[in-house]
Protein backbone atom coordinates (compact mmCIF):
# COMPACT_ATOMS: atom_id res chain seq x y z
CA UNK A 1 0.00 0.00 0.00
CA UNK A 2 1.38 2.84 -1.24
CA UNK A 3 0.29 6.86 -1.73
CA UNK A 4 1.62 10.16 -3.89
CA UNK A 5 1.54 12.91 -1.40
CA UNK A 6 2.82 16.72 -2.43
CA UNK A 7 4.55 18.88 -0.23
CA UNK A 8 7.07 22.25 -0.03
CA UNK A 9 6.26 21.88 -3.78
CA UNK A 10 7.57 18.31 -4.55
CA UNK A 11 5.78 14.97 -4.98
CA UNK A 12 6.60 11.96 -2.87
CA UNK A 13 5.81 8.07 -3.00
CA UNK A 14 5.28 6.84 0.48
CA UNK A 15 4.40 3.60 2.22
CA UNK A 16 4.01 3.26 6.32
CA UNK A 17 7.72 2.77 7.49
CA UNK A 18 9.28 5.37 4.93
CA UNK A 19 11.52 7.62 6.02
CA UNK A 20 11.48 10.62 3.62
CA UNK A 21 13.49 14.20 3.93
CA UNK A 22 11.32 17.15 2.73
CA UNK A 23 11.43 20.87 3.06
CA UNK A 24 11.60 22.26 5.83
CA UNK A 25 8.22 22.29 7.88
CA UNK A 26 7.25 24.01 11.24
CA UNK A 27 7.09 21.36 14.30
CA UNK A 28 9.68 19.64 16.87
CA UNK A 29 11.22 16.08 16.45
CA UNK A 30 8.54 13.52 17.87
CA UNK A 31 5.67 15.66 16.83
CA UNK A 32 3.35 14.08 14.27
CA UNK A 33 1.92 16.01 11.09
CA UNK A 34 -0.92 15.07 8.36
CA UNK A 35 -1.01 15.34 4.80
CA UNK A 36 -4.27 15.65 2.81
CA UNK A 37 -2.66 16.52 -0.37
CA UNK A 38 -2.89 12.75 -1.28
CA UNK A 39 -3.02 12.62 -5.36
CA UNK A 40 -2.44 8.95 -5.61
CA UNK A 41 -3.20 6.03 -3.93
CA UNK A 42 -2.80 1.94 -4.36
CA UNK A 43 -3.49 -0.38 -2.26
CA UNK A 44 -1.82 -4.41 -3.50
CA UNK A 45 -2.62 -7.03 -1.52
CA UNK A 46 -3.60 -10.72 -2.15
CA UNK A 47 -5.92 -10.85 -5.78
CA UNK A 48 -7.03 -7.77 -6.07
CA UNK A 49 -4.71 -3.68 -6.29
CA UNK A 50 -6.88 -1.07 -6.46
CA UNK A 51 -5.45 2.17 -7.56
CA UNK A 52 -7.00 5.38 -7.15
CA UNK A 53 -6.47 8.67 -8.48
CA UNK A 54 -7.34 12.11 -7.57
CA UNK A 55 -8.28 14.72 -9.48
CA UNK A 56 -5.99 16.51 -8.39
CA UNK A 57 -6.44 15.51 -4.49
CA UNK A 58 -8.14 12.25 -3.38
CA UNK A 59 -11.07 13.71 -1.19
CA UNK A 60 -10.64 12.01 2.32
CA UNK A 61 -7.84 10.91 2.22
CA UNK A 62 -4.82 11.04 4.96
CA UNK A 63 -0.92 10.20 5.31
CA UNK A 64 -0.09 10.35 9.12
CA UNK A 65 3.46 11.03 9.92
CA UNK A 66 6.34 11.82 12.49
CA UNK A 67 8.87 14.03 13.01
CA UNK A 68 12.05 12.09 13.32
CA UNK A 69 14.66 15.18 12.76
CA UNK A 70 15.32 18.55 11.60
CA UNK A 71 18.54 19.21 9.60
CA UNK A 72 20.22 21.52 7.04
CA UNK A 73 21.90 20.24 3.49
CA UNK A 74 25.58 20.05 2.48
CA UNK A 75 26.44 23.49 1.32
CA UNK A 76 26.98 24.59 -2.10
CA UNK A 77 28.64 27.87 -4.00
CA UNK A 78 27.03 29.93 -6.09
CA UNK A 79 29.58 32.03 -7.83
CA UNK A 80 28.77 35.49 -9.82
CA UNK A 81 31.84 36.54 -12.04
CA UNK A 82 32.02 38.60 -15.07
CA UNK A 83 35.26 38.82 -16.97
CA UNK A 84 37.54 41.49 -17.90
CA UNK A 85 35.71 43.02 -15.36
CA UNK A 86 37.26 42.36 -11.49
CA UNK A 87 33.57 41.11 -10.41
CA UNK A 88 33.66 38.07 -8.57
CA UNK A 89 30.94 37.31 -5.85
CA UNK A 90 31.18 34.15 -4.13
CA UNK A 91 28.01 32.79 -1.55
CA UNK A 92 26.88 29.98 0.38
CA UNK A 93 23.78 27.98 0.91
CA UNK A 94 22.20 25.13 3.12
CA UNK A 95 18.58 23.91 3.18
CA UNK A 96 17.05 23.23 5.46
CA UNK A 97 15.01 20.30 5.29
CA UNK A 98 12.91 17.57 8.15
CA UNK A 99 13.10 14.19 8.01
CA UNK A 100 9.47 11.91 8.29
CA UNK A 101 8.50 8.56 9.19
CA UNK A 102 5.16 7.55 7.81
CA UNK A 103 3.36 6.09 10.32
CA UNK A 104 -0.14 5.72 8.44
CA UNK A 105 -2.07 5.71 4.99
CA UNK A 106 -5.69 6.16 4.60
CA UNK A 107 -7.27 6.07 1.47
CA UNK A 108 -10.00 8.12 2.73
CA UNK A 109 -12.54 5.21 1.24
CA UNK A 110 -12.43 2.71 4.23
CA UNK A 111 -8.32 1.35 3.29
CA UNK A 112 -6.00 2.18 6.00
CA UNK A 113 -2.74 1.10 7.45
CA UNK A 114 -1.15 2.33 10.65
CA UNK A 115 2.49 1.03 11.68
CA UNK A 116 2.72 -0.98 15.30
CA UNK A 117 4.28 0.42 18.07
CA UNK A 118 7.57 -2.68 17.02
CA UNK A 119 7.28 -2.21 13.39
CA UNK A 120 7.14 2.01 14.42
CA UNK A 121 9.92 1.05 17.37
CA UNK A 122 12.43 -1.02 14.66
CA UNK A 123 12.37 0.99 11.59
CA UNK A 124 13.47 4.52 13.68
CA UNK A 125 16.26 1.98 15.50
CA UNK A 126 17.26 1.33 12.20
CA UNK A 127 16.98 5.13 10.95
CA UNK A 128 18.99 6.07 14.19
CA UNK A 129 22.17 3.64 13.39
CA UNK A 130 22.02 4.41 9.69
CA UNK A 131 22.45 8.62 11.36
CA UNK A 132 25.26 7.55 13.76
CA UNK A 133 27.17 5.44 10.60
CA UNK A 134 27.55 8.65 8.48
CA UNK A 135 29.82 10.91 10.06
CA UNK A 136 32.30 8.03 10.22
CA UNK A 137 32.06 7.53 6.78
CA UNK A 138 32.42 10.80 5.64
CA UNK A 139 35.55 10.49 8.37
CA UNK A 140 37.54 7.83 6.57
CA UNK A 141 36.50 9.43 3.39
CA UNK A 142 39.21 12.31 3.93
CA UNK A 143 41.75 10.52 4.53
Amino acid sequence: MYAVIETGGKQYRVQPGDVIQVEKLDGEIGGSTNFDKVMFFSSHGGEKTEITVGKPYLNGALVSTEIVGQGRGDKIIIVKMKRRKQYRRVKGHRQEYTQLLVTGVDSGSGQKYELSAEEKKTTLSKFQSHLKAKPQEAATKGN
